[in-house]
């Protein structure tokens, strides 16, 4: 009852309740009898101004009333909870009608939640309190709503609750569960706050109870803070990669594909790097390549010698290094048969690593326009 009194005084807009005629007592009206503020009267037990206990409200029709005539709509009779009418249902909970149309039932708690039951009402009669738009779970501060299994045994746990109070021989059970943090205060418009987590627990045939439709945002922002840590991970373990083998190497610049085939001559006898896809070996020690990313340097193909049918690995693509020497045939490579006529830029490979994800990501999966620059002089970080 303490939850439910905290939620109510503090919700917004409160729910519709109508002060009987003959008394000061008020009587909730869901749907069309509060909306319309129907003239009622209630005889029987009230507790701070609502209806609380057995008795019996009439609902008059309000056009007869206004002309000076009392005509009965709809009457109740049966037990009350703070002005919402339950009828005959054996319920030692509180009640409270909650917002709008909605009413909350309070069955204690499960774990360190408070566990509020939340039902539509009904056009006329009593509220029923073993149909349910969902159960809310009121979290506690320091609660870990990240921890996806503690939040999923909470749910399934609500979900026992519900089936214990209002058993059902029905083959298809579910039960939606919503986590909130307390309180339970509206915005301006009365909408009721984001929900921390949601699920459905579904009881289907027999089969043990799982959640359907899960839904965590919490839980949600850690796994993506770590997938963000384990990317970061990546690319700093990549660009440390990445200016070892340059330092190791000596590299003076790394080129693509079609700047080594536009200008040979610019970096003849430097050593250059280039990440290059296989197209084919033209002989056991000549291979002829392109980019190993077409997609953002265009086409373009080189002539390298000193590779194997190892040297590209299961992608077909690597990071060759090596100097360049102008252009060459096949041909002056020793190739021989219908590929010795063509002729590219030859790289003598000195240095060669095969590429473990496409594009050469693995090498170049980092932010490597800030620290270098394609075609340009480059000096590997220390």
């Amino acid at each position: 009852m303490l939850a439910l009194a905290g939620l109510a005084h503090a919700s917004a807009p409160a729910a519709d309740f109508v002060t009987s005629l003959d008394s000061r007592c008020a009587v909730w009206g869901p749907w069309s009898l509060g909306d319309d503020k129907q003239p009622v009267r209630y005889q029987g037990p009230c507790v701070q101004g609502k209806a609380d206990g057995r008795g019996k409200a009439q609902w008059l029709n309000p056009y007869r009333f206004k002309e000076g005539k009392e005509e009965v709509d709809e009457a109740w009779e049966g037990t009350f909870r703070r002005g919402v009418f339950i009828g005959d249902q054996t319920f030692k909970g509180g009640v409270e009608a909650w917002r709008g149309n909605l009413v909350l039932s309070d069955h204690g708690k499960i774990g360190d939640t408070i566990a509020l039951w939340v039902h539509r009402a009904p056009a006329k009669g009593p509220v029923n309190l073993c149909e349910l738009e969902h159960v809310a779970l009121v979290v506690p501060n320091g609660f870990k709503v990240e921890d996806d299994a503690l939040v999923q045994a909470r749910m399934l746990a609500a979900q026992q609750a519900v089936v214990a109070a209002c058993p059902s021989n029905a083959a298809f059970r579910a039960t939606d569960v919503v986590l909130w943090k307390a309180v339970l205060i509206p915005d301006p418009q009365g909408t009721e706050p984001p929900a921390l987590a949601k699920g459905s627990v579904v009881l289907d045939n027999g089969k043990p109870a799982e959640v359907r439709a899960y839904r965590n945002d919490a839980s949600a922002a850690v796994r993506q803070k770590q997938a963000d840590a384990e990317r970061s991970a990546r690319r700093e373990q990549a660009r440390q990669a990445f200016h070892r083998l340059s330092a190791d190497q000596h590299v003076n610049a790394w080129l693509t594909v079609a700047q080594a085939d536009k200008d040979p001559f610019k970096w003849q006898g430097k050593t250059v790097a280039l990440t290059v896809r296989l197209e084919r070996m033209l002989s056991p020690s000549v291979a002829w390549v392109s980019e190993a990313d077409r997609t953002g340097y265009g086409y373009a193909s080189l002539l390298l010698k000193g590779v194997n049918s190892d040297t590209f690995g299961k992608l077909d693509t690597a990071v060759v290094i090596g100097q360049l020497d102008g252009r060459r045939k096949a041909s002056d490579l020793g190739v021989s048969g219908s590929s010795d006529s063509l002729e590219a830029t030859t790289l003598n490979v000195t240095h060669t690593r095969p590429c473990e994800q496409r594009q050469c990501m693995d090498w170049l999966g980092w932010d490597v326009r800030k620290e270098m620059t394609w075609g340009e002089p480059f000096k590997a970080a220390p």
